[in-house]
């Protein structure tokens, strides 16, 4: 199911973010999640074996005080509702703070 739409040629004017290349600030009460090409989730380097388990762990760190970062590192070939499942499950655990892990292009790229 495809929709088109002719593309737009008037625009609001806008000053836009610029981009950033934030370094990670690796903390030891980050939680880190692993999302693979397949949709496996880990926590760290442990499976997690569904969705509603993700949701349950995510919610006993989600009270702590302060809370910790979770932070998402997606296989490139991973399919985008397998990585929207885990923001999902961060929102209904009540995670505030969400990052993507990524890698920068190699020089020359």
């Amino acid at each position: 199911f495809l929709i088109t739409i002719p593309v737009v040629t008037q625009s609001v004017a806008l000053n836009l973010p610029k981009e950033t290349n934030v370094p990670r600030v690796t903390k030891p009460e980050n939680v880190e999640l692993a999302v693979t090409k397949d949709g496996d989730i880990y926590w760290n380097t442990a499976l997690v074996p569904d969705v509603d388990a993700l949701v349950k762990r995510l919610g006993k760190v989600a009270v702590l005080n302060p809370q910790p970062e979770v932070h998402i590192r997606g296989d490139k070939d991973a399919r985008y509702e397998s990585v929207g499942k885990v923001v999902f499950a961060c929102q209904r655990a009540g995670i505030m703070k969400v990052s993507f892990v990524t890698e920068p292009p190699a020089r020359g790229e």
